[in-house]
């Protein structure tokens, strides 16, 4: 989800889960006073997302970490601050939340919801197409998740399968 900005252009804030060989979290994560860093999640254009613990609440998180090679540039600092706010004011069952953002030495990260499932797109791969009720129900969710922001002035540029994450209950989240 991103704010929208003047002239139409949007920021990103979707990743999807990669099957991308596993990459060691940053040296700054590695020893966080409050987050074990775990297993890589998925790689996207801004950066990776791994599985962590939040150690004092003992819950399972996920953590945006920004890309190593942009942290040099300004431009794309701001753009992740605006996702990080942008992220903050959206508060609906069919969007991950988020919960905290920070910043370790030189590493920038979002601290978000871990949604226990798979990509739909993924899930499609696997089980086949859809029964024609399940897809709306599917498309359903993630239309009142869009609702939601779009009441909120954001605007989500990538919108697909891999970026709906699907619940072993049913339950579709926005990445």
């Amino acid at each position: 989800m991103a704010e929208a900005e003047p002239g139409g252009g949007v920021a990103k804030l979707a990743e999807s889960r990669s099957t991308a060989p596993p990459t060691a979290p940053p040296p700054a994560l590695t020893n966080h006073p409050r987050y074990r860093v775990g297993e890589l999640l998925g790689i996207g254009g801004m950066g990776a997302v791994y599985k962590a613990e939040h150690l004092l609440m003992e819950r399972p998180v996920a953590l945006k970490v920004l890309n190593r090679e942009l942290i040099d540039k300004p431009a794309t600092i701001e753009r992740f601050r605006r996702e990080v706010r942008a992220a903050a004011r959206l508060t609906h069952r069919n969007i991950v939340a988020a919960f905290d953002a920070e910043q370790a030495g030189e590493v920038h990260f979002l601290v978000m919801e871990y949604v226990e499932g798979v990509s739909l797109a993924r899930h499609i791969a696997e089980a086949g197409p859809l029964p024609v009720a399940q897809a709306c129900d599917y498309v359903r969710q993630a239309a009142l998740g869009l609702e939601h922001a779009h009441e909120r002035g954001m605007v989500h540029r990538d919108i697909k399968p891999q970026n709906l994450m699907l619940t072993p209950s049913g339950q579709v989240k926005i990445l």
